[in-house]
């Protein structure tokens, strides 16, 4: 008998083939200035896992209309990291799995923005309140709901965050995780729009003003919009390293440097 036939390998995809060049374009840069393999991770509650282990749930919530770009910037960041050794495994979760709509809050017919045409992008949640895996990190992107579901959303968040590492909003998502309680006496930032507002709404959390996000442990916050991103680096980072973070901005082509920090 001949020897066995050659297993065939898939096809690799464009996004893996363009994911494994940037991860060895900062690979070489790495090595030429002599930079560490794995950098230290930030302090913090995350105690930080390696790519061989177990995937970081990560629930990112969602309200009745939500702003697109907090929820898809981090979403793409942390799934995305997998091509370059982190492991997160990301899941939507709200109230009911019907679909909800990601319109920048022109839906929420509170302002003059609900005149303008709504951009129609629905989103189907994983799962429900009551049937969502426990996670590691949460992600609050701004989002409007009405009463009774903002109240099961706030709810969720606080026995989530219980057994969480870490909490994070983006944008004026600060305002539904400050109504937790869970901002009480931290240090915390929300879209720059919003400073005055948030201020006086929430006396009892440290308002910080212009920077792109702030890491207070358990709890972390981004300002408006592509801040996430800067903070989902960051939170990259603190799990798998910064060699790990800088290889996602490479391939993700994310110019900013706010979220390397010092």
């Amino acid at each position: 008998m001949g020897p066995a036939p050659k297993k065939l390998l898939p096809p690799m995809t464009r996004r893996e083939a363009l994911a494994l060049s940037g991860q060895a374009m900062v690979a070489l840069a790495a090595n030429a200035a002599n930079v560490p393999a794995a950098a230290e991770m930030t302090s913090g509650a995350a105690t930080g896992k390696k790519s061989g282990d177990a995937a970081i749930n990560v629930a990112f919530l969602l309200g009745q209309h939500n702003t697109l770009i907090d929820l898809a910037g981090p979403w793409e960041i942390l799934s995305s990291s997998a091509y370059s050794g982190g492991a997160f495994n990301v899941y939507c979760v709200a109230a009911t799995r019907s679909p909800v709509l990601c319109d920048d809050g022109r839906g929420a017919g509170e302002s003059h923005m609900s005149q303008m045409p709504l951009s129609g992008l629905t989103i189907v949640p994983d799962y429900t309140f009551d049937t969502a895996p426990q996670p590691r990190v949460i992600i609050i992107g701004a989002q409007t709901s009405d009463d009774a579901t903002e109240r099961r959303s706030i709810d969720w968040i606080r026995r989530a965050a219980g057994k969480a590492e870490l909490t994070a909003s983006v944008c004026t998502g600060a305002y539904l995780l400050a109504r937790t309680g869970l901002l009480d006496g931290k240090p915390a930032t929300t879209n720059r729009n919003a400073y005055a507002d948030f201020e006086k709404t929430f006396p009892r959390v440290k308002l910080v003003r212009g920077v792109r996000f702030v890491d207070a442990g358990t709890i972390a916050s981004a300002t408006g919009l592509t801040a996430g991103v800067d903070l989902s680096l960051h939170i990259v980072e603190r799990y798998f390293g910064r060699e790990t973070a800088e290889a996602v901005a490479t391939y993700e082509e994310w110019p900013g440097n706010a979220w390397r920090g010092s």
